[in-house]
C-alpha cells in the first residue's frame, strides 16, 4: 500500500489539523489507491484518480515517532474498509518523512460541530445526536470484533460529513489486543485521562471495554456541547482518585433516560460489567426505530 510521493499533491496552505508530532494537509491523489484496489465494492465507487485526500505528515523523528506510526498503520489495516471508520489508502515517503494518506471528509470533527451549536439550544435534536451515537458504536463495533482497541475514542476524533455521517479517525494510540482482548500500554506515552477508563488509569490495561468508558464520556460530550470532561479538575491524580473513588461526570439536567443509563452502564467500575458497543448499537437502533415509523435512510444493521 506504498504511494509514491510523485503521486500525491500536497496543498500546504490547507491545514485539516495537528498533532502532537504531526500535520495534517489537504491533497490530491493523482493514482488509484492501493488499499481501494483490494476492494472490489469499494474500489468501484472511490478508486478514482485526482481524488481530494488528506495527509498526515511526521513532523517529529524519534523512535517513539516512528512506533506510533507503524502501530497506526497496522491498526489501519486489521480494521480495513468500514462505512463509519475514515479509511487509510496508503502510506508514503514525503521528503522522506513518513506519511499516511486517508480518504477526505468534507466536514467537521464533532467537538468542533457541537462547539457551533453551543450557543443555540434546541438546534441539535435527539434524534441527530441517536443517528450520530448509533454510527459510533456500529464503527466501533467493527472495530472491536477485529481485535483492535481504539484508547482515544472522543467528540475531536469523530468525522461528519456534511450530512452527519460518521467517520471514526486519529487511530494513532490504537493498538492489537491478546488474545483476550486486552492490550497493557507503557507507561512513557502520553494518554488522554479525562476520556479513560479507572482500569487503564491504574493498570494501564486497554480494551473493548476501556473503549466503552470513553464512548459514555463521548456522550457526556456531546450533551454539554463540548464541555472539557471534569474541568475543574487538574489532569493527574485529581482525576484517577475522583473516578476510583466510585465517582463520575454528571449529564446535564433533563438529558433523556436512555443516555443516562446507558453512561451509567458504560461507567460501571468493573469492566466486565460494562455492554459492549453490539448490544449500544442495538440499543440505539432500537430508541430511533421506537421513535419514528418513517426511520429508514439510516440502516439499523451493520453491513
Amino acid at each position: 500500500m506504498f504511494i509514491d510521493e510523485k503521486f500525491v499533491e500536497v496543498c500546504f496552505d490547507k491545514i485539516r489539523g495537528r498533532g502532537s508530532s504531526s500535520i495534517i494537509y489537504e491533497a490530491v491523489l493523482h493514482t488509484q489507491s492501493p488499499l481501494f484496489i483490494t476492494s472490489k465494492k469499494q474500489a468501484e465507487k472511490n478508486n478514482k484518480n485526482n481524488e481530494k485526500v488528506v495527509i498526515k505528515i511526521v513532523n517529529k523523528f524519534g523512535h517513539d515517532d516512528f512506533e506510533q506510526v507503524l502501530r497506526e498503520v497496522n491498526a489501519s489495516l486489521k480494521i480495513g474498509i468500514h462505512k463509519h471508520v475514515c479509511c487509510l489508502l496508503g502510506w508514503s515517503l514525503y521528503l522522506t518523512t513518513h506519511a499516511l494518506i486517508y480518504e477526505c471528509v468534507d466536514g467537521y470533527d464533532l467537538h468542533t460541530w457541537l462547539k457551533l451549536y453551543a450557543n443555540a439550544l434546541g438546534l441539535i435534536t435527539e434524534m441527530q445526536i441517536a443517528k450520530i451515537l448509533w454510527q459510533i458504536s456500529d464503527g466501533m463495533e467493527h472495530i472491536s470484533a477485529v481485535g483492535i482497541v481504539h484508547r482515544d475514542l472522543a467528540a475531536r476524533n469523530i468525522l461528519l460529513t456534511k450530512t452527519l455521517e460518521v467517520k471514526i479517525t486519529d487511530f494513532g494510540l490504537a493498538s492489537i489486543c491478546n488474545k483476550q482482548f486486552i492490550y497493557q500500554a507503557q507507561i512513557n506515552r502520553r494518554l488522554p485521562i479525562r476520556w479513560m477508563a479507572p482500569e487503564s488509569l491504574g493498570s494501564r490495561l486497554f480494551s473493548e471495554a476501556s473503549d466503552i468508558w470513553s464512548f459514555g464520556v463521548l456522550i457526556w460530550e456531546i450533551f454539554t456541547f463540548g464541555d472539557v470532561p471534569y474541568n475543574t479538575m487538574e489532569e493527574g491524580e485529581d482525576i484517577v482518585d475522583f473516578i476510583s473513588r466510585g465517582n463520575t461526570l454528571i449529564l446535564p439536567y433533563k438529558t433523556g433516560l436512555i443516555w443516562q443509563i446507558l453512561t451509567r452502564d458504560c461507567w460501571k467500575l468493573n469492566r466486565d460489567e460494562r455492554p459492549n458497543f453490539r448490544a449500544i448499537r442495538n440499543l440505539i437502533g432500537q430508541f430511533l426505530e421506537e421513535k419514528t415509523i418513517n426511520y429508514g435512510y439510516l440502516r439499523c444493521k451493520s453491513e
